[in-house]
Formats: structure tokens, sequence, C-alpha cells
């Protein structure tokens, strides 16, 4: 499903795995040579950026000059959608039940886009497609109505999704995937609800260097 936007924008542009080494003889054991017996240490696996000032500064500058007025989110408030180091992406329904979505980056925001009419949620199961968020890579923003993803894949591989938030009292739940690079074709889906799975797939743009298969 496809909604009428209004943009806005403001000053700045959004295993390692241990070798044991052992050898054994006939019908030996295996056990490494004392003078041959291999070492081998695991890199320390680096510490995730710390991203608070970022989210803090981000949210800040959307408050102050974009999701402001008539695009104010509700009382969930911003959705963190993703954060790198250089900024950050959110999503948010305003008062009158609008979605809406932005990629921040710097004092100020860009890619800002708001719902022209409120999101119907109906009783039916659905997944929409809503947003292109251009961030550190290229993000895929979605929603389900009365079901919650459990896993996705993209050609048979697993897909990180990440559970962004709710709307619509609770009814429709938001969800991004994140590419390194603009993809194309569509990621298939396995959802749940009311104790039991259905499958779904969910249509990404119709160009890119990449291209992902429901399978």
């Amino acid at each position: 499903m496809r909604y009428g936007l209004h943009a806005a924008s403001a000053l700045a542009i959004l295993l390692v795995t241990t070798s044991t080494g052992c050898s054994s003889g006939e019908g030996g054991s295996a056990r490494p040579s004392a003078t041959h017996a291999a070492a081998s240490t695991a890199a320390p696996t680096p510490s995730p950026p710390d991203l608070t000032e970022v989210i803090d500064r981000t949210r800040t500058a959307l408050m102050t000059s974009g999701a402001a007025g008539a695009d104010a989110p509700g009382s969930q408030g911003l959705m963190l959608v993703e954060a790198w180091p250089t900024g950050a992406a959110y999503a948010w329904e305003t008062r009158d039940r609008r979605l809406c979505w932005a990629s921040a980056t710097g004092p100020g925001f860009s890619e800002l886009s708001c719902t022209v009419e409120p999101v119907p949620v109906g009783k039916s199961r659905k997944v929409d497609p809503l947003a292109t968020l251009f961030t550190d890579g290229w993000v895929q923003l979605f929603a389900t109505d009365h079901q919650q993803v459990t896993s996705a894949t993209c050609g048979g591989s697993p897909l990180e999704v990440r559970r962004v938030g709710t709307a619509g009292h609770g009814v429709r739940t938001l969800y991004a995937v994140r590419f390194p690079d603009h993809t194309k074709g569509s990621i298939a889906l396995l959802l749940s609800h009311d104790g039991t799975t259905s499958r779904a797939a969910l249509q990404l743009d119709d160009t890119g260097d990449r291209t992902c298969t429901a399978t």
C-alpha cells in the first residue's frame, strides 16, 4: 500500500575460530607435541560505539524543528529505527494517527516525511512497506497489522529485523531491515498471530545493486 507524503528539510542532510593444532599418531589420542604445541589467541571483540550523544542530539534537532506542530509525535514519542556514528533515523505516529519518519544528522534533519492521511488499521492481517531511509546503509521501514515478525530471510539467508515500536493503539507494529546498499526484490517473512504462523513476502524497491529473493 502506498500513501501520499509531504516532506520537509532542514539545514543538515542525513568467531574468531580458535585452532587447537592437534596431531595424532597411529592409534594414539590427539595431543599437541610438547615442542610444537599450537597456540592461538582469539582477538578481542570490539566494543560497539557509544551512540548516546548522537541519539540525544538528533532527537533534540527533530523535536525542535522537524517533528513539531501538526507533525509532532503522539504519546509514543520518537521511535529509534537505527543509529550510527554520525546520525540516527526515527519513526513516529502523530497525534492525529499519521505516520512519520526521518533521518537526522548534524544539527538538523533530512528525509522527513509524513503520510497525509491517518494510516488505516483494519481487522485483517497485512504487511505494508512504508518508507526507504538512507542511513549509513539502506533501510526499509515496514509495518505488520495484527501479527508479529518472528524471522526473515533474503535469498534463503537469515536477515536481521529490528522491531521499532507500535502504532494504531498497539495493533500495528513497525519493523526495519537494513542492507549495506540499495536492494531490490523481496524478503520472506515468518509471522506469528493468535498462536499460529504464516508467511508473507515484503516487496522492496525495483532497482538496486543487490537483489533479495524471497524463497
